[in-house]
């Protein structure tokens, strides 16, 4: 009984999870499909860079709260005496961004699902992740450089913070690699130049910005 009801908790979670802001939300801000432009994928940053900055937070905010909803509110629905399961249940949430069965698993990055998630789960390293990305961001204005480097300090934050705690460990772990793969895109582009950046948020601008 015990794992069906984590089975099931962990299919609510990725179908939350799987439940796009940037496509559902496109409709009420005039958008077409926001995978037709920019980088291709469904997520709150292409969202702002396809369709203005309302349409981008709206984005952000809806996937966010996926993120809270399947680590916070399906685990304590379906799986009161089993917390540790949330860890799992959020990594199905942040997979459900990324390949949601409702949009042909072609989904986001699912950086805003997962800050949702160490929102309810791992706050601390949430708040070392955004100070991380933060600065990344106003150095460099790219933002998944930012968004890699945040998560490489969240999983150090983690692993060092909870020693011994298995599932918050393979979780950030998880969350880690999951992270690198959805962004390989802009570690390419990155390499070889042609990366977009926000170069109105830098400290120093590029010299061609100067």
């Amino acid at each position: 009984m015990q794992l069906m009801l984590i089975l099931v908790a962990m299919i609510v979670a990725y179908l939350v999870g799987a439940l796009s802001g940037a496509l559902l939300l496109a409709p009420l801000f005039g958008q077409a499909d926001p995978r037709t432009g920019g980088s291709g994928n469904a997520g709150a940053t292409n969202a702002l860079r396809t369709g203005g900055r309302a349409y981008g937070v709206a984005v952000l905010l809806f996937d966010l709260l996926k993120g809270v909803v399947a680590a916070g509110i399906v685990p304590w629905l379906l799986l009161p005496e089993a917390s540790g399961w949330a860890f799992a249940c959020g990594a199905a949430g942040v997979l459900g961004h990324v390949y949601p069965v409702f949009f042909g698993f072609r989904g986001g990055k699912g950086a805003a699902t997962l800050i949702g998630v160490l929102l309810v789960l791992l706050p601390a390293a949430l708040v070392i992740g955004l100070l991380v990305w933060v600065a990344t961001l106003v150095l460099t204005g790219f933002v998944g450089l930012s968004t890699l480097l945040g998560m490489v300090a969240v999983t150090a934050w983690t692993l060092v913070s909870h020693a011994g705690a298995v599932a918050a460990s393979l979780f950030v772990l998880a969350m880690l690699v999951l992270v690198f793969h959805t962004h390989r895109g802009n570690i390419r582009r990155m390499h070889n130049g042609s990366e977009n950046r926000f170069t109105r948020i830098m400290l120093r601008k590029p010299d061609s910005q100067q």
